[in-house]
């Protein structure tokens, strides 16, 4: 059987099950397969990426000035989870590769983003400065960070597996104005 056939056949027989909350099995699950029992988001933040700077000299006109400027940014959206040690023998390595690339698809499904994926963006932004001012435009690029745990029934055991996804790409201008030199 390929690993995508593996993955079916795991879930679909850990789907026949269903664990307590408690943590406890009405029956062991079969060796070789899980059930996903919960996902729980713990915290959404944003990650600055990058950040752009454009300072803009306006002081010895007269007249508003306008400048228009182009920026292009692209990110990877990450996925990771977090295997730790207290499996004790629980889940085989290759139970652990399908768990993971069950995790990972339940994220990229719920997410509509998958690891790895690729994400531009260009934005064309007009920045203007008044008559005899100096401002500071800065251009800030960030993520989602999502943390979560996923309960995760092997055996008669459930088990926690923290993960963390890197996802989207925004960006936020700030403008902050310049103080004179030697003022």
């Amino acid at each position: 059987m390929t690993a995508g056939a593996l993955t079916v056949l795991a879930v679909r027989r850990s789907r026949r099950r269903r664990l307590s909350a408690a943590g406890g099995a009405s029956r062991p699950l079969p060796p070789g397969t899980f059930q996903v029992i919960e996902q729980k988001v713990v915290a959404a933040t944003e990650q600055i990426l990058a950040t752009e700077e454009l300072p803009l000299d306006n002081r010895f006109g007269n007249q508003p000035f306008v400048s228009e400027h182009e920026f292009h940014r692209s990110a990877a959206v990450s996925m990771e989870t977090e295997w730790r040690d207290h499996w004790d023998g629980a889940a085989s390595a290759e139970l652990l590769h399908l768990l993971k690339a069950e995790l990972q698809g339940r994220l990229a499904h719920t997410l509509g983003v998958e690891a790895g994926m690729q994400i531009s963006r260009q934005v064309r932004l007009k920045f203007t400065v008044a008559p005899g001012k100096r401002v500071l435009y800065r251009v800030v690029w960030k993520q989602t960070a999502q943390r979560g745990l996923f309960q995760v029934g092997v055996g008669r055991q459930v088990h926690s597996v923290p993960y963390l996804v890197t996802y989207g790409l925004s960006h936020a201008v700030h403008s902050m104005a310049m103080e004179e030199e030697g003022a």
